[in-house]
């Protein structure tokens, strides 16, 4: 099968951002900015939730806020830097100069002030990135439920019990943005735009199609799948788990 084309802003699919900040509107400006560019984003509202996050979902990149509700957004830091080298860009309303320098300090890597500019955000996520040594390669092989799914990134086939099951390559494509975060919920917008980008053409309720005939080619039972999920109201997920 062809490689499938993928628009050039979705080239970061595999890197995985985190954003702590308790404030609602500032989450949804990063990740709506951040998403366009390819990133995939977790996003926590507080010090607790985002350690949690950050032990869970490996992220490349945590963009911290330093005034968070349970706990000094410092003392976040200092843990993530106890426990590994992760690029730390802190977001914060701290815009002094003797903040930002303690903030440096105490292990973050950059600092950015706000209110920012959603699109300095992204470059400096970017240069951040490019300094712990670029993006990492995307894994070969992508296993599911046991082994009985796999996603092969090197042949870009998708092989049930085996089998190589023929997608063509939006089918592919689907299924590879679901199974980069298994579990969760993608909206049919989210998912037109990640297969195509601004570039996408054609009513959002193709994906609805796209779906059910993935569904034939990759579930023991299409009327009851497990694979592909239907979240009401929302969308699509992965209901299977890595393996």
């Amino acid at each position: 099968m062809a490689r499938p084309r993928r628009p050039e802003s979705a080239t970061r699919v595999n890197e995985r951002i985190l954003i702590i900040d308790d404030d609602a509107v500032v989450r949804d400006v990063a990740r709506a900015s951040l998403e366009r560019d390819g990133f995939i984003v977790h996003a926590a509202a507080d010090g607790d939730e985002g350690l949690a996050l950050t032990a869970a979902r490996a992220p490349s990149l945590l963009v911290l806020d330093l005034g968070l509700p349970d706990m000094p957004g410092e003392t976040v830091l200092q843990e993530v830097r106890r426990r590994s080298q992760l690029p730390i860009l802190v977001l914060s309303a701290k815009g002094r100069m003797e903040e930002r320098v303690k903030g440096l300090g105490l292990g973050a890597d950059d600092y950015l002030p706000k209110p920012f500019s959603p699109l300095e955000l992204v470059a400096r996520v970017k240069a951040l990135l490019r300094r712990a040594g670029g993006e990492p390669a995307p894994r070969e092989l992508l296993c599911f439920d046991d082994g009985r799914l796999e996603i092969d990134n090197v042949r870009h086939e998708v092989r049930v019990d085996g089998n190589a099951c023929g997608l063509t390559r939006s089918e592919y494509d689907l299924l590879d943005v679901l199974a980069q975060y298994p579990g969760r919920a993608y909206s049919r917008s989210e998912i037109a735009y990640r297969l195509r980008g601004h570039d996408f053409e054609g009513d959002e309720r193709m994906i609805d199609v796209h779906v059910r005939n993935l569904r034939r080619k990759i579930e023991v039972d299409a009327a009851g799948p497990r694979c592909i999920e239907t979240v009401r109201g929302i969308g699509y997920r992965l209901g299977v788990d890595p393996s």
